[in-house]
């Protein structure tokens, strides 16, 4: 994450009357910018000042002075940034503040007293395909903002309940930046929650600084899977290459659509119809009645009745799937190219959502390389 030292930290005398809290957060932040974990930032002239304060161990200190002689290129991350943390004294109790469209976590000298608090931000989501993949977007976001910075985390994953234990448990002791992103499961924009999401959603507490929970906006991960990526998956298995050419046929007449397709298992009329929120109902005749191709395959008494004429399995395909494997697959296919090669291959009409994905992990992992001090 992006930590930025205000110059009021130690403006007031000189090192001596630096309370002992200043001192030690000041020592955790160069272990942390040493290691490569988090970015510290601040004016050049506070920099230079920590530097020469002889209360830091001599690593510290080395630490700052390579900070001195490099800030000029800091003002860059704070404009890409839209998230980061402010240290500021005096300063009673944390806040949010909203400032110019960005998010500024303002805390006091004392927030980073305890060592676990410059650890790696944890990247906790739903299963460890999901966490890499979110770490491929963002890395891809940085080749297309021309940031010469990485992305650092602690990958976790969960699933069901447990993201939401572990989730909570992390806010409980407010020690560690945490990014918890899950899957929304809705079928339509305006669709409920599915059990995961709105369990975290309930459970949460909103007021805890360090941390964040992100629901996506489509259904699930692999709704932000490009046909470009999907169609490498494809090329050597049948089934896969019906279901991309029927994905891309529905896809065209409907954009939108796509956010919201079962793409494991593909998507059923009758899911859509059991549902009883009328948003959902709204959003599909629409859709339905955009593409001939759904059309061709669905039941018309259903259609009309939205009713399942079926009592066994529903033969109304609105979508085939790709299999369970997918997400797996997709990672252990981007894992062989780089960044710069998976930026060339992204198609157009997905780019805005990788920017907002990628945009949301750099707030809470950006970082620069280890420090040799």
């Amino acid at each position: 994450m992006l930590i930025l030292i205000d110059s009021s930290v130690v403006d007031k005398g000189d090192e001596n009357t630096w309370d002992d809290e200043t001192v030690l957060a000041l020592e955790n932040l160069a272990s942390a910018r040493r290691e490569g974990k988090h970015i510290v930032m601040a004016k050049r002239e506070t920099f230079k000042k920590i530097a020469q304060c002889s209360r830091l161990s001599q690593f510290a200190r080395n630490i700052y002075h390579k900070l001195y002689n490099q800030s000029t290129q800091f003002q860059s991350y704070l404009s890409a940034v839209t998230r980061y943390i402010e240290i500021v004294n005096p300063c009673y109790e944390p806040a949010v503040i909203s400032d110019s469209g960005k998010q500024i976590i303002k805390v006091g000298p004392r927030f980073f007293n305890d060592s676990e608090s410059v650890q790696k931000t944890i990247l906790l989501c739903e299963n460890s395909d999901d966490a890499v993949l979110y770490e491929i977007i963002a890395k891809v976001y940085l080749i297309w903002k021309k940031m010469n910075v990485k992305i650092v985390c602690e990958p976790r994953g969960g699933g069901g309940n447990t993201i939401s234990s572990e989730y909570i448990n992390i806010q409980k002791f407010k020690k560690r930046f945490c990014l918890c992103i899950v899957d929304s499961d809705k079928i339509a924009p305006d669709g409920n929650l599915g059990s995961t999401a709105s369990r975290l959603q309930a459970l949460s507490d909103s007021t805890c600084i360090n941390t964040e929970n992100f629901i996506l906006d489509c259904r699930e991960v692999e709704n932000l899977i490009p046909n470009s990526i999907l169609s490498e998956l494809c090329s050597k298995n049948q089934e896969r290459l019906k279901a991309l050419k029927f994905f891309e046929d529905i896809s065209s007449s409907a954009v939108d659509i796509r956010y919201f397709l079962d793409i494991k298992k593909g998507t059923r009329m009758k899911e859509v119809i059991q549902s009883s929120n009328p948003n959902i109902k709204s959003f599909w005749e629409v859709k339905i009645s955009m593409s001939p191709h759904i059309l061709s395959c669905i039941d018309n008494w259903c259609q009309v009745n939205w009713q399942c004429s079926s009592s066994g399995e529903c033969q109304c395909k609105i979508s085939l799937g790709f299999g369970e494997s997918t997400l797996s697959n997709t990672v252990e296919y981007l894992k062989q190219k780089s960044p710069h090669e998976i930026a060339r291959i992204i198609d157009k009409s997905m780019v805005s959502d990788w920017e907002k994905m990628g945009q949301v992990v750099m707030n809470w992992c950006i970082a620069e390389s280890p420090i040799r001090a």
